[in-house]
């Protein structure tokens, strides 16, 4: 690999704002302006309006009905894929942050609070998954699993610090 995919998927995602925008898009498709600033308390319009026209730019969202003023915000297919992240990003929230999520505290799954979903949730990772417990094939390796197309070598440079990203 040339680069590192996380590094370069959080130079669009990692700004701030951007992943609760996306969820607000993601979660209420349609939602418009006003909408998405009230779902995001402290988000200022100057900034909500930037990290919207840079979502545009990057082909994660559009406009709802064309070009008006008026109109919400929806996923595009590109957008859509980011359902794993925003979904394991959820997970990892309602799991390791129920105290502050949930009145009563308790931790629950993705099943729990969104039953039936599993195939919007895990997008492509979901069919991934399933074809590969289908087909059996377990891959354990030494030091975690690796990217196709990555040498033992360079899997043994990342494990050790030594990695090019």
């Amino acid at each position: 690999m040339e680069a590192c995919p996380i590094a370069t998927t959080l130079g669009t995602l990692g700004r701030k704002w951007t992943l609760t925008i996306l969820r607000a898009v993601a979660f209420y498709p349609g939602l418009k302006f006003t909408a998405i600033r009230r779902a995001n308390p402290g988000l200022r319009q100057r900034t909500l309006s930037l990290r919207l026209k840079q979502m545009q730019r990057e082909g994660l969202i559009e406009r709802a009905d064309g070009d008006a003023r008026s109109s919400g915000y929806r996923l595009t297919t590109k957008g859509r894929d980011l359902w794993p992240v925003l979904s394991a990003l959820f997970d990892y929230g309602i799991q390791h942050h129920a105290d502050v999520v949930f009145v009563d505290g308790r931790p629950r799954t993705l099943a729990e609070v969104y039953p039936g979903s599993s195939v919007l949730l895990t997008g492509r990772l979901g069919t991934y998954a399933r074809d590969e417990a289908s087909a059996n094939e377990s891959r354990t390796l030494e030091g975690g699993a690796r990217p196709a197309g990555t040498s033992a070598a360079s899997a043994r440079r990342r494990s050790t610090g030594t990695a090019r990203y």
